[in-house]
């Protein structure tokens, strides 16, 4: 049986995404209210922690490169 190594998850506050994503593009139009909605929606999981929406950057990641027609 073979360990295969797994990743961490990066688990993010809104704020630290937002810096990430203009990081990687300055040019991003993705906003802190954009992901809040995506999170109160439920089309992204989050976790609240006391005033703190905590999110995987992973995932936001893959939500954020689907097709239209694939999204919540």
């Amino acid at each position: 049986m073979q360990n295969t190594p797994r990743r961490k998850a990066r688990i993010r506050t809104i704020r630290e995404v937002i810096a990430l994503l203009k990081q990687a593009d300055s040019q991003t139009a993705v906003t802190y209210h954009f992901i809040r909605k995506l999170c109160d929606s439920g089309c992204i999981k989050s976790i609240r922690a006391g005033k703190k929406i905590l999110i995987n950057y992973d995932e936001l990641l893959a939500y954020l490169n689907l097709d239209i027609d694939e999204a919540c």
